[in-house]
């Protein structure tokens, strides 16, 4: 974790005492809705992903299901890609090995050469060029022969019953990065940190196959879930840390261009209106999209599953929940990132960073894996069932900024060392 130096001392000494005193993480509760049927048969186990449908059903052997163990950090980035250019005028750009150069515009020169591994979503094409959105909101063009490009070649706008897990696309958005650190915790936590972990524990979920029990909610090694077809993260590890900036209009055109089935903007709260006995964890929806209002109502069930094991003293708003906010026009999304998504998309806020006793949980392996999992399970629901979700809330009207995403005008596209 990046913190102030004054308080670094502190910091080590706590995350030192979580990591003695946690042991596994325990995320095996039951739900007040039971997610999931289970037929069995002599040979087989067939397990259904649904609290109002049975839809997602695979075969799989009948071997005692092995719990995950509890990582104690996100896999790695993945090495950056070699370069690859398909046919197609839109979709995502990877900066393969050694970095991509980048252009105003095809005929000139360079005026960075992006860092490997970077993500762009690419809106236009002009021979071996691509034109791209990048990180500090503007466009640019990008030489398609030093990228690994994506093209969008369906419209993967469909979630329910029909699609399989693995055709699925999710884009991943930790919030905040660069010196737009988010919320900061009384020991000095930076909530971008937090926001990148568990992002990136997210993406190990939905990259590798699993089962899950849906009595108790348990992720275990097995293949009746397969991986997710694609999954990009707004913001990677990168080149410095969690300190990659990035515009709202980029993680949203990132995942429009992309053509998701679903979009998960991963934060974690400040300002409450007061402890309560239970998690106060909020998810955001496009308040005119029914899909984005599903979505955000299952990460509900699944978060308020996850953290009912954690002890904690719990800071809540009034309107904890699944809700929109608008603005004063009592039509337009808030959250820009919500604002300019075209495609089902959430803004999630987990815990309240700015209460310690949730801090000092966050700061835990064992929570943030179970942030994830939260996630991940909300996520198969949402893709592979027409389950409706719950929790829904009518907001309160407030007045307070949410806090920005928008771009430092100190803002520069990461370059290739």
């Amino acid at each position: 974790m990046l913190i102030p130096h004054a308080r670094a001392t502190i910091n080590a000494l706590v995350l030192l005492m979580l990591a003695t005193a946690c042991g596994s993480a325990s995320t095996a509760t039951t739900s007040s809705t039971s997610p999931a049927a289970t037929a069995t048969s002599s040979t087989a186990a067939a397990t259904t992903v649904s609290t109002t449908t049975t839809v997602v059903t695979t075969t799989s052997t009948s071997l005692v299901p092995v719990e995950m163990a509890l990582p104690a950090h996100p896999q790695p980035d993945p090495a950056p890609p070699a370069p690859a250019l398909p046919d197609g005028s839109t979709g995502v750009a990877v900066a393969a090995g050694g970095g991509a150069d980048v252009a105003t515009d095809p005929n000139a020169e360079p005026f960075v050469r992006a860092h490997e591994g970077l993500v762009f979503p690419v809106i236009a094409r002009q021979g071996g060029w691509l034109q791209i959105r990048h990180q500090c909101e503007g466009s640019a063009w990008i030489d398609g022969s030093q990228v690994a490009f994506t093209p969008r070649l369906f419209d993967g706008d469909f979630a329910g019953v029909g699609l399989d897990m693995s055709d699925a696309i999710v884009v991943l958005d930790p919030g905040h990065g660069g010196p737009n650190t988010g919320a900061v915790g009384p020991l000095g936590t930076l909530e971008k940190d937090l926001n990148l972990d568990i992002a990136r524990r997210t993406r190990d979920l939905l990259a590798a196959p699993h089962d899950v029990d849906w009595d108790n909610g348990v992720i275990s090694i097995g293949k009746s879930i397969p991986p997710a077809g694609a999954v990009w993260l707004t913001r990677t590890e990168g080149p410095a840390g969690a300190d990659i900036e990035a515009g709202l209009v980029f993680r949203a055109t990132l995942a429009n261009e992309a053509r998701a089935n679903a979009l998960v903007s991963i934060h974690n709260n400040a300002s409450p209106d007061g402890p309560t006995d239970v998690t106060g964890a909020e998810t955001y929806y496009r308040v005119e999209d029914p899909e984005s209002k599903r979505l955000a109502g299952l990460v509900i069930e699944e978060l308020r599953r996850s953290f009912a094991p954690f002890d904690a003293e719990w800071d809540s708003a009034l309107d904890a929940g699944a809700k929109y906010r608008v603005r004063s026009d009592g039509v337009t999304d808030l959250y820009g990132v919500l604002k300019n998504a075209t495609v089902p998309a959430v803004l999630v806020e987990g815990a309240y960073l700015s209460n310690m006793a949730e801090e000092m949980l966050l700061l835990t392996p064992e929570f943030r894996q179970a942030y994830a999992a939260g996630l991940y399970r909300a996520l198969v629901r949402f893709l592979t069932t027409d389950d409706p979700g719950s929790g829904f809330v009518e907001p309160i009207n407030r007045t307070a900024s949410p806090g920005s995403g928008s771009p430092q005008s100190s803002c520069t596209i990461p370059a290739q060392p």
